[in-house]
């Protein structure tokens, strides 16, 4: 049995962690007498909602393995149902795989291991993965409702803003208040000073860490982790600070905020032009020279890497005259590391992640399902995307409708025939909406070769960079235990998070 471990963000702390799930079907495993298979896919913090922001990386190397014969098992372990997707499609496309692999899926929730060449077994997959997209539907509304709601009032809406705290009633816990942070609102207001009068945000942020201020979203399990430049520019581009609510990218500017600006809403606006006029003046136009230099970014911090050099080897002297021998180096990528603090999180030889990076994105282009996945570019991307999604709308309206006259008239047998009807078009609408992709047309160009590596081996770095970038960030995390001393690549050290 191999599993497939998920979960979403737990912040009630009710659901099962991924170590809990596998905790729980390996105990199960043994008390059947199944082999567990020692490496199990896993996706934490990871949505399987179409609403999903972040890809599931475990999820499509799941599917990958199942597609080329890797998969390396005959029985797919998962904790429930909804662990595997909410996505209607996207679960009838994993049930498809397992049958054609002779792949059983074990649901350790049902106790009951499936055959999805078995026409029941398969109904009651596909009938589970429709009622949690349903639920993932239902909740999605709900939360849509409620931030349109607050937004049309004023009031806030998720995480308290840095600069801003919130006063609460006691007993009902109902919110009574947003006002400044006794200390996080002077930060927030010298940044902008500082920009407005011509600081960089690198200079900001170097003074903020030097001066030992807490960066907006501090991380406690990192280590050396600081304001950055890119922070100090996204705190001040947030309207909130300007008294602005804003809904869905839009200010609304007919409504009043509950809480007080910590910047004047002109002088928002003015440091607006300033940080924007800055676009396109700093930087060079110098070649790039290294294949992954600004595109692949540290695990730890999340800075861009660069590159340096690194001492090969202890030092050596001349057997003749005793004189100290210039040592060699080799090149490598390092963490830029934070603004104001000494050192980087971590390292990696250039032509290890070069090459295990061209390997892997050579590997996804040459997937045959890989122009379906990501669409190709075309001028009525956006135009096909905005009908599709009338499309889906109207559709839900309709249901809508009839659900109310169903309800009015007690009779549920028209709304089970409209359901009947209406959720295949939802769904089929849905698949096509997430196979619309607006692509850089070398992309396709390149899925679409007979010898992907060869049209690859063709391109001049910029537009190999520029593949790269498009399609994926590769994250490099610290060493793992193991490996110290050792030579070679470390394919574990690096993430691959797919656009």
């Amino acid at each position: 049995m191999r599993e497939y471990l998920r979960v979403s963000q737990d912040r009630s702390g009710t659901q099962r962690s991924p170590n809990e799930q596998h905790e729980d079907m390996l105990s199960a495993a043994g008390r059947k007498g199944w082999a567990v298979h020692p490496k199990p896919y896993r996706d934490p913090n990871r949505s399987a909602s179409r609403y999903a922001t972040k890809a599931r990386e475990g999820f499509n190397e799941l599917l990958s393995d199942l597609e080329s014969g890797s998969f390396d098992a005959d029985l797919l372990g998962i904790w429930e149902s909804s662990r595997g997707s909410r996505r209607t499609g996207e679960w009838i496309d994993l049930i498809e795989l397992c049958a054609e692999r002779g792949v059983k899926i074990w649901v350790q929730t049902h106790d009951r291991v499936y055959d999805p060449k078995n026409a029941r077994d398969r109904r009651s997959l596909r009938e589970d993965a429709s009622d949690s997209e349903y639920e993932s539907d239902k909740t999605s509304e709900r939360m849509l409702r409620a931030m349109r709601a607050n937004a049309e009032s004023g009031r806030p809406h998720g995480k308290t803003i840095y600069g801003y705290r919130r006063v609460y009633d006691e007993r009902s816990r109902m919110l009574i208040e947003v006002v400044e942070h006794p200390e996080q609102a002077a930060v927030v207001r010298e940044a902008a000073v500082r920009v407005l009068e011509g600081d960089s945000f690198y200079a900001v942020a170097k003074d903020f860490n030097e001066r030992g201020i807490e960066p907006r979203r501090p991380a406690p399990k990192r280590q050396n982790v600081g304001w950055t430049p890119a922070a100090v520019k996204q705190m001040l581009t947030m309207p909130a600070y300007a008294g602005l609510r804003q809904h869905q990218g839009e200010i609304l500017e007919d409504v009043e905020a509950v809480w007080e600006p910590l910047i004047e809403p002109e002088v928002w606006r003015k440091l607006q032009d300033v940080m924007s006029s800055r676009g396109g003046k700093r930087g060079n136009n110098w070649p790039a020279s290294h294949l992954l230099g600004g595109i692949a970014r540290c695990g730890v911090c999340g800075a861009k890497m660069r590159t340096g050099k690194q001492n090969a080897g202890s030092v050596r002297h001349d057997k003749e005259s005793g004189e100290k021998l210039k040592r060699e180096t080799y090149i490598t990528y390092v963490c830029s590391g934070t603004p104001g603090k000494t050192g980087f999180h971590v390292a990696m030889k250039k032509e290890h992640l070069d090459l295990l990076v061209t390997e892997v994105v050579l590997a996804r282009l040459s997937r045959p399902d890989f122009l379906a996945r990501i669409g190709q570019h075309d001028g009525s991307v956006d135009a096909a995307r905005a009908q599709l999604l009338d499309e889906i709308r109207e559709h839900r309206e309709w249901l809508e409708k009839v659900r109310e006259k169903a309800s009015e008239e007690r009779n549920l047998t028209v709304l089970f025939d409209q359901e009947r009807r209406i959720n295949p078009l939802i769904e089929a609408a849905q698949r096509k909406l997430e196979s619309v992709a607006a692509t850089d047309p070398m992309i396709g160009q390149l899925a679409g070769a007979e010898d992907v590596e060869a049209r690859w081996n063709e391109l001049d770095l910029l537009t190999q960079r520029r593949v790269i970038g498009l399609i994926v960030e590769p994250r490099v995390h610290r060493i793992g235990r193991g490996w110290n001393g050792r030579k070679g690549i470390n394919r574990d050290r690096v993430e691959f998070a797919w656009k």
